[in-house]
């Protein structure tokens, strides 16, 4: 049994910040806000919420969020009937940071808590605006704490890549999922392989980070779908399918897929056993 086992809810959900000003605020996806108007982000996945999420009806279902950044997806999931619970990295100290060697670790995590708070800021402003109900819980993939609960449905939103150990991460979350498993993966700019998701790329994954390049420093694997959906059926989700589709990045239309996978076997939910 895990040390989140033990975690009382006062320290798994976080208490709601009162952010009054969008200064100091990193919004990862465009939201449109009452009062407040457009906050531009990154991701614009306005209009492609269906695609993202696979088209799989969330009203009236418990779903559990890993990866919603500024809470874009988590705000419509909810506006949709869900009852939604987000999971927040809690700091920089739970990311998987490649450690290249001319890396300074202390000031890219001292950049990387910097970067997060802004993301957060961004995320309760988005949440007293639209009078949001969601809780955001304190974890990591690796470990959910168990007060959290499991949900009919678990989304993962571009989790995996970042993740040292996916495997481990994806079988840690897949057991909290009673019914459905939604992966969502977006590409970034220059990432030409995933621009052939729309055609059969089989079992592949390729480790990203070069020595001689350090760069992309929270990009650890690339992974194909089919790969994903081979990972899923030993965790008991042998019923998937892939969706592609294209939303906006940074202005430009860009590539992305979406995993829809059904429990089919009883859960392991020991994650130890991985």
């Amino acid at each position: 049994m895990s040390y989140a086992s033990f975690l009382r809810p006062s320290e798994v959900f976080c208490t709601p910040m009162q952010i009054d000003d969008p200064d100091g605020c990193f919004f990862t996806h465009t939201i449109d806000l009452p009062v407040r108007g457009t906050m531009p982000g990154q991701w614009d996945l306005r209009g492609g919420v269906d695609d993202c999420l696979g088209f799989v009806a969330v009203s009236g279902k418990r779903v559990l969020h890993l990866g919603g950044g500024s809470g874009f997806l988590s705000f419509e999931m909810e506006k949709r009937g869900a009852e939604v619970v987000c999971l927040d990295g809690s700091g920089s100290r739970s990311w998987d940071i490649v450690p290249f060697p001319r890396l300074d670790a202390g000031q890219m995590r001292r950049m990387l808590d910097q970067h997060l708070e802004a993301i957060r800021r961004a995320y309760w402003l988005s949440h007293a605006a639209l009078g949001s109900r969601i809780r955001l819980a304190r974890g990591t993939a690796y470990a959910v704490p168990d007060i959290v609960g499991p949900a009919d449905i678990v989304v993962l939103s571009s989790v995996l890549p970042s993740l040292r150990d996916p495997f481990r991460g994806l079988h840690a979350t897949a057991r909290l999922a009673r019914e459905t498993l939604i992966i969502t993966k977006g590409a970034a700019p220059r990432r030409r392989w995933l621009q052939a998701i729309a055609r059969p790329l089989g079992l592949s994954a390729s480790f990203v980070p070069r020595a001689d390049r350090p760069t992309g420093w929270n990009v650890w694997w690339r992974l194909s779908p089919e790969t994903v959906q081979e990972m899923l059926a030993i965790l008991g989700f042998a019923e998937s399918a892939v969706h592609t589709h294209r939303q906006r990045y940074l202005g430009a239309s860009r590539p992305c897929y979406t995993i829809v996978a059904r429990r089919t076997d009883p859960t392991n939910d020991d994650p130890e056993t991985c």
